[in-house]
This record gives structure tokens, sequence and C-alpha cells, in this order.
């Protein structure tokens, strides 16, 4: 070959190199929300919403009219496991005795079933609130807030453990050592080694900071309090490029959900305003 022509199409090919089209940017987390919409009797139901922008804003999906079994239904934890979706619920309203949760399947989001009713198990019970989803390997867990009658304002989180892939038999209570008395709503995601549980500390009204490098029921560390009081109802998601956001339920003044992010659960930002009507304390996850 003749050497401009061999110059020619090395020149060529090195341009075509440089004409690569690069990859597309990641698209935002879509995230479903699942949420009540208040204390008066007809807001107690599920209501979904959606995002598409990674959870900064959120509109209706479904209101689904399911209220459950007592006809209330509140604080939902949304799950999606083995090609279906599950919800964990408070059964009863926050003035009301209430001594176990439940949890209700759908395959489409829109229309549920409620397939177990779990006792809290522990004696006297009062209040059973807020049960969490907890998964961790293949096992799938519920952490929720329970007060027993012998005492005031003492709720404890407590583990309950699916003894099957249907989700309808549940074994439990174990305390979770350490995390003490007088805490609701916690929620726990793990990184690496560590534990990370946000609870609401309902004395002093923060949302709390605990970690456990021990196991999810044991040697639990408090980590100090986050953000202004008058908070509650904590819930976290994992977003498609790794950055943790959480929600937060501002039931005390001004209402509404809030959210900050953080990349590694101990540095959070500061709590801004979620677009999403109505909604109150809730879980989301990707679509």
């Amino acid at each position: 070959m003749k050497p401009v022509l061999t110059r020619w199409l090395t020149a060529l090919l090195g341009a075509v190199a440089v004409l690569a089209i690069p990859a597309p940017a990641s698209a935002a987390t879509t995230l479903v929300y699942a949420t009540f919409k208040g204390d008066a009797q007809a807001d107690e139901e599920l209501w979904l919403y959606q995002s598409t922008n990674g959870g900064t804003s959120y509109s209706v999906l479904s209101d689904t009219n399911f209220h459950g079994p007592t006809g209330v239904l509140r604080d939902p934890s949304i799950l999606k496991y083995n090609g279906r979706y599950y919800i964990a619920y408070t059964v009863q309203s926050w003035t009301t005795n209430s001594t176990y949760f439940n949890v209700a399947t759908s395959t489409n989001l829109t229309t549920w079933t409620n397939i177990a009713s779990i006792p809290s198990g522990i004696a006297n019970t009062r209040f059973t609130w807020a049960p969490e989803f907890y998964v961790e390997g293949s096992t799938v867990r519920i952490i929720t807030s329970v007060a027993a009658t012998t005492c005031s304002n003492c709720f404890r989180p407590y583990v309950y453990t699916a003894q099957n892939t249907a989700l309808t038999s549940w074994s439990g209570p174990a305390q979770m050592w350490g995390l003490g008395t007088n805490h609701i709503d916690t929620f726990v995601v793990k990184s690496g080694s560590t534990w990370h549980a946000f609870t609401k500390d309902e004395t002093g009204k923060y949302i709390e900071h605990w970690t456990t490098t021990a196991s999810l029921t044991t040697g639990w560390i408090n980590r100090g309090r986050l953000w202004a009081s008058g908070y509650e109802g904590p819930s976290l998601v994992r977003l498609d490029d790794g950055t943790w956001r959480i929600y937060v339920d501002r039931y005390s003044t001004g209402g509404g959900i809030y959210t900050a992010t953080s990349t590694d659960l101990n540095t959070w930002t500061g709590l801004s305003a979620v677009a999403c009507a109505g909604c109150r304390h809730g879980t989301a996850i990707p679509r």
C-alpha cells in the first residue's frame, strides 16, 4: 500500500475512534411511595405516589381504597419481593389500642389482599405501630414499635422474621437491645458490616441515628440527633447512583414530607420539602 494512502486510512480510523458516541447518562431513579393521608378515618387508607426525578416530587399513582380488615391503615412500609408487592401497616389510629400489625400483598399496586396478622407477642401490649420491612440476603424481617400498658410512653423496637416465602408466617418478637425505651418508627439499613437505625425519640421528638456492628438485635450505640425536633416516621431508599435518601414526616408544624441525602449514612444534607400533596409517614422503593 502506498505511504500516503496508509497515512490517510490511519488518520480516518483515529477520527472514527474520537467520534465514538458516549454512553447515555443514567436516568433518575423512579420511585413508588406508599403512604396514608391523615388522622380522619377516610384518610387512613393506602395511597401510592410515583416520582420520576429521584424522589424530590411525587404525583398520585393510585388511591387504592385499601384500608384492611379493621378499616384503618397507617404507616405503610412497602416491599417488592419475589415478583409481588407487599405492605406492612398499623391497623388502628394512634388513639386506639392495637396488639398486632398486618401484611397485605398485590401484583399490580392497585388491588391488595391481607395475608397475615402478626401479634406483638408482648405481654400487656397497648400499641403496635409502624412495622417496617428490613431485608438482608434472603431473610425478610419486620421491625415494629410496641408499647405496653405497664409504663407510660415506653415504646421499644422488636424484630419479627418471615418463616416462609409467602410472608404469611412470622416468628418473634426479638428485642433490639441497646436502643432502649421510648423509641418509635425504627427504620434499619445495612452498609458494609454496619447496621444503621433511624428512629424517633418520643420524648425529645428528634430523629436519632444509631449503629451497631454486632447484630441487628444487639450492641446499638446512639450516634446523635439529626435536624430539629418535630419529625417522625424516618424511612430510607437507595438511589441508582448509590446515594441514600431519607424521608421524614413533619407532623408537628406545617405538615408534609421532608427529605435529605447522604453518601455514607453518617453525614446528611439539610432537610427540604417534598412535593407530595397529602403524604404522611410512609416508605419508598425503586419502581
